[in-house]
């Protein structure tokens, strides 16, 4: 702790620069001179990506990122370097609430001034002195949408500093950067098991990755945290607690589903799950499914696949969950053929599925009967980290080609256009457009003609589906309650369309209700309302 207050202590404000920067706390860019920040205003020369800035992890402005977190991680990476730590600031816009957050600033770790606490009577205040000076370095990012695929770009950014940078050996002992990386912790967690002490894990760390003493990105505070942590979930405990979850529901309302596999050591290997509600919006709805694959419960190191579509109005519908331990082929059957025993041995028209070739591969052998789709937002989503740095200028152009060729009607013009393409863009030997060619059939809309997608190859509905899944995420606790949290959360779904006074949502929600009566009225009065009416 000495040496930390030290470290503090060096990293300072600078006080001849601080006070010429000490006007306004604010980081808006009226708060900032043109000698501070440079050019901040977007121009033609701005927006062009450069490898070599990319690989120097230079943010600039007009460079592009596919999300927040990615565009936070390239920042972070850069301020290590430099000798700083980030921290987010300033939002424009709400998560789930119209257009969402719109605008994103991130800021020095020494950005703004300490706020004076108010000292309360009886109780002692600390002491310590706040590291924020008013440092105005800054990196802004904004969300844009071209071609209806929505990606963030800075707008705005500054490297000038009012005080001293970190060294490098000195920069890693920031909170910021005292990370445990998940191959580590496995490590940590195993080393735990064989009975080592802190101090003799640290030390094999160090030899094992060739650092000197005491230079490993993590410290002993940190590392003690983690095994307290681990203590806090009893994994096995909570499976059975799960299951024993599963079957008091199951007691409670006979057609709540539920199927496990125990492994030979007598340990939950998977678990899914349907409530009776979901089995009746599948009846009605499930012609085409979403099984995304693309989360997981940290806590407990288990893939979360999450069955979804949506209703005649374009309301997602969840119809059932699943806890994989393991990424593979056997464990994908296993989640089919549970699913389809859920629903009667009904099979979805059509399934939608991120890129991956396992579940590709389980799909083709367990479902056959289903025509199988990969989900493009899911493939454009990776565009930015794939191509941006290649083709520099020429992105937006690949960009908008790439558009028209997914959006072809014929198979012949398809062909003739993508040949067209990778010679115009010089793409023969890139991995990605070799694998995206490879795998045509699953993603080109010209070979998709007769697929019945209930409009969830939308950009608009993919964000719904997101947002409705990342509830899921944020319900995340102990296995044993994480069922019950679930039904729960999607009761909440469906409550405000009771104020709204709508028949047509009062019986979407009488149908989530399960009341038999209100799926003959679907299948007899929907279909002629909207697209997302199956046949």
């Amino acid at each position: 702790m000495r040496f930390l207050r030290e470290l503090l202590k060096k990293s300072k404000c600078v006080g001849d620069h601080s006070s010429k920067m000490s006007e306004g706390t604010s980081l808006g860019m009226e708060d900032l001179s043109q000698d501070d920040i440079g050019t901040i205003e977007e121009t033609a020369e701005d927006t062009i990506l450069s490898r070599q800035t990319s690989v120097n992890l230079v943010p600039f402005v007009g460079q592009r990122f596919v999300s927040q977190e990615a565009a936070y991680e390239f920042y972070c990476s850069f301020a290590k370097q430099c000798g700083f730590s980030i921290r987010r600031h300033r939002t424009r816009g709400k998560d789930g609430v119209g257009r969402g957050v719109t605008r994103r600033d991130f800021t020095c770790h020494r950005g703004g001034y300490p706020q004076m606490k108010p000292s309360e009577d009886g109780k002692m205040q600390r002491n310590r002195k706040s590291s924020r000076c008013g440092c105005q370095a800054y990196m802004r990012i904004v969300k844009r949408a071209d071609f209806d695929v929505p990606e963030w770009r800075v707008t705005g950014f500054s490297n000038i500093h009012n005080h001293e940078l970190l060294k490098s050996n000195e920069v890693r002992l920031l909170p910021a950067y005292c990370s445990i990386s998940t191959d580590d912790k496995s490590r940590i967690c195993m080393f735990a098991k064989a009975g080592m002490s802190v101090r003799q894990m640290l030390r094999l760390m160090e030899l094992e990755k060739g650092v000197k003493l005491g230079c490993l990105p993590f410290t002993e505070i940190d590392v003690r945290n983690l095994l307290q942590s681990f203590r806090n979930v009893d994994r096995d405990n909570d499976a059975i607690d799960l299951i024993a979850m599963c079957k008091k529901m199951k007691d409670e309302n006979p057609n709540f589903k539920y199927e496990f596999k125990i492994d030979g050591h007598n340990r939950l290997e998977h678990i899914a799950w349907s409530y009776a509600s979901s089995v009746q919006l599948y009846e009605a709805f499930g012609d085409t499914t979403v099984f995304d694959t693309t989360h997981r419960l940290d806590a407990y190191d288990m893939l979360l696949g999450i069955w979804l579509g949506v209703d005649n109005h374009g309301m997602t519908c969840f119809f059932g969950c699943v806890l994989l331990r393991d990424e593979n082929i056997q464990s994908f059957s296993w989640a089919l053929k549970t699913f389809l025993g859920f629903m009667k041995g009904k099979a979805p028209q059509t399934m939608l599925t991120d890129h991956n070739m396992w579940l590709k591969e389980a799909i083709a052998v367990d479902v056959p009967q289903s025509k199988h789709a990969f989900c493009i937002w899911h493939i454009v989503a990776k565009f930015s980290d794939w191509f941006s740095v290649l083709l520099g200028s020429r992105y937006d152009d690949w960009k908008a080609e790439f558009h028209r060729l997914f959006n072809l009607d014929f198979v012949e013009d398809f062909e003739e256009r993508w040949r067209e393409m990778v010679n115009e863009f010089g793409l023969h030997t890139n991995k990605h457009v070799i694998s995206l060619y490879a795998l045509r059939n699953f993603w080109a809309l010209a070979y998709l003609r007769h697929y019945f997608f209930a409009e969830m190859m939308s950009t608009s509905q993919a964000e719904s589906i997101n947002a409705f899944i990342q509830r899921f995420l944020s319900a995340q606790s102990q296995l044993d309650r994480f069922v019950e949290q679930v039904r729960n959360l999607l009761l909440l779904c469906y409550f405000p369309f009771l104020a709204s006074g709508s028949l047509l949502n009062y019986l979407t929600l009488s149908l989530f209700l399960v009341q038999p009566l209100v799926l003959m009225l679907n299948k007899h009065a929907y279909p002629f309302k909207l697209p997302f009416a199956g046949s």
